[in-house]
C-alpha cells in the first residue's frame, strides 16, 4: 500500500481559518488597488483633467506610505483582530465622505485633504493582515500561507484595476468608491471570525522597534530597491509601447501579464520547505533573475517577444516578497509585527514612487529602453551585494540563513525581550 505526501499548499487550504483570512484580505486589499484608476477617473469627472484625479492618487499613496509604521504600531498596542476592524470601518466611511464630497463637486484642495484621510485610515491595514496571518495558521502552515499571501498580492494588482475600470462605465467613478466602501465593510464582517492576538501594553518592553532590530533594516532596504527598480520600469512601459505604434494606455492591460508570471511563481513557491535556511542565497538569485528579466523588456522587436518578456519579468516577484515577509516574521519580535509588516509595502510603495519620478525626468533624455536598462541594474547591484554578504559570513563561520533559527545572531521573535 503506497501513500501520497500531502504538499504544504493542499493542507493549507483545508484549514476553514486561513480560507477565511485570505477572503477577509482579498476584499481588504482589492479597493487599495483600485485606488489609482478610480481617483484617476474622479478627478476628471470633478475638474475634467485627468491630471488632478493623477495627484489625488499621489496623496493617497503618500500619506499611507509615510503613517504605515506608526499606523501598525498602533494595531499592535490594540487587539489585532479589533483594530483591524476598526480601521476597516474607518476606512469604509472615508471612502464614503470622499464620494460624497465629489458627488458634490468639492474644491480640489477638499478631495486632497479626504483623500490623504484615507491613506492614513488604511495605512496599517495589509501589514495588520499579515501580523493576523500568524496565529490563523499553524506553525507548519505558515510557509505556503506567505507564499500564498504574496500570491494574493498579484491578484489584487490584477483584478483591482480590472474591477474599477469595468464598474465605471457601469456606474461612473464615484459609484466605485461606493464600491470600495462596500468591499471594506464585507471585510471587517468576515475579519471578525478570526482569531484574536492580544494587545502589547508596553512597547518598550516588547523587544526593538522593527527598524532597530537586527536583520530586519537590510530586509526594508531590499524592499526600497526592488520598488524603486519597479516603479521605474512600470513608467517607462507606456513609452515603450509607443515604439510598436500602441497607445500607452495599452501598457494597463499588458501589464497583468506580469501579474499572471508572478502570481504562477508564487503557487511554486508555496510549495517550498524551509526557504530561509538557505534564504540569502536565494535572495541573490532572485535578484540577479530580476536583473536578467527587465533586459528582454528593453530589447524585444517584436510585440509578442514583449508580451513573453512581461510574464517572464513578474516571476521573481511574488517569490521575493514571500521571502521578505517570512524573513521578517522570524526577526522582527512578535509583539511588534503589524508595525513591521506595515513598514514593508510602505517601503515598496516609497520606492515604487521615488522610481516612478525619476523615470519621468529621465526619459526626457533618454529612450524608454535604456531607461529600463538603467532599471535592471538596481536588482543587479543588490544581487551582487547580498553576495558579498554571504561571502563575508561565510568567513565568519556564519550560515547563509535568515532569521531565527537560521541565523545565529537573530534573537527568537517569541522572546519580547526589551532593546539594550
Amino acid at each position: 500500500m503506497t501513500t501520497t505526501r500531502e504538499t504544504p499548499l493542499r493542507g493549507l487550504l483545508r484549514n476553514p481559518l486561513f480560507r477565511r483570512w485570505a477572503v477577509a484580505n482579498l476584499f481588504a486589499r482589492l479597493p487599495l488597488t483600485m485606488n489609482l484608476l478610480t481617483l484617476v477617473l474622479v478627478g476628471e469627472v470633478v475638474t475634467g483633467s485627468l491630471a488632478t484625479g493623477a495627484t489625488l492618487a499621489g496623496i493617497l499613496t503618500l500619506t499611507s506610505g509615510l503613517l504605515a509604521q506608526p499606523r501598525g504600531r498602533r494595531l499592535d498596542r490594540r487587539e489585532l483582530r479589533a483594530g483591524l476592524r476598526r480601521d476597516l470601518l474607518v476606512s469604509a466611511a472615508a471612502v464614503l465622505v470622499l464620494a460624497g464630497a465629489a458627488a458634490a463637486g468639492s474644491p480640489v484642495w477638499v478631495l486632497g485633504v479626504l483623500s490623504a484621510v484615507v491613506g492614513v485610515a488604511s495605512a496599517a491595514l495589509l501589514g495588520g493582515f499579515r501580523a493576523l496571518l500568524v496565529p490563523t495558521v499553524t506553525a507548519d502552515e505558515i510557509e505556503p500561507a506567505n507564499a500564498l499571501d504574496a500570491v494574493f498580492v498579484e491578484v489584487a494588482f490584477v483584478a483591482g484595476p480590472a474591477v474599477a475600470g469595468g464598474a465605471a462605465l457601469l456606474i461612473g467613478p464615484i459609484g466605485v468608491l461606493v464600491l470600495q466602501a462596500a468591499a471594506f465593510l464585507v471585510a471587517a464582517w468576515v475579519v471578525g471570525g478570526l482569531p484574536v492576538r492580544p494587545p502589547v501594553d508596553d512597547l518598550s518592553r516588547a523587544g526593538p522597534a522593527p527598524l532597530r532590530t537586527r536583520g530586519a533594516t537590510s530586509v526594508y532596504l531590499l524592499a526600497f530597491g526592488p520598488g524603486l527598480a519597479l516603479g521605474g520600469w512600470e513608467a517607462t512601459m507606456p513609452a515603450r509601447l509607443e515604439a510598436f505604434g500602441w497607445e500607452p494606455a495599452t501598457a494597463g492591460p499588458l501589464l497583468a501579464l506580469t501579474a499572471l508570471g508572478s502570481g504562477l511563481a508564487g503557487l511554486v513557491a508555496a510549495n517550498q520547505r524551509d526557504p530561509l535556511r538557505h534564504g540569502r542565497m536565494l535572495a541573490a538569485v532572485l535578484f540577479l533573475a530580476f536583473a536578467a528579466v527587465f533586459v528582454p523588456t528593453a530589447l524585444a522587436s517584436t510585440l509578442v517577444v514583449l508580451a513573453v518578456a512581461l510574464f517572464v519579468v513578474g516571476v521573481p516577484i511574488a517569490p521575493l516578497n514571500a521571502l521578505a515577509g517570512l524573513a521578517l516574521q522570524r526577526i522582527v519580535a512578535a509583539p511588534r509585527q503589524a508595525e513591521g509588516f506595515a513598514l514593508y509595502p510602505a517601503m515598496i510603495l516609497i520606492g515604487a514612487g521615488a522610481g516612478q519620478a525619476l523615470a519621468g525626468v529621465a526619459l526626457r533624455v533618454l529612450t524608454p529602453s535604456s531607461v529600463i536598462l538603467v532599471a535592471a541594474l538596481i536588482p543587479a547591484v543588490l544581487g551582487v551585494l547580498v553576495v558579498t554578504a554571504i561571502a563575508r559570513r561565510r568567513a565568519l563561520g556564519l550560515p547563509p540563513g535568515v532569521g531565527y533559527p537560521h541565523d545565529p545572531v537573530v534573537a527568537d521573535p517569541e522572546a519580547a525581550v526589551a532593546p539594550a
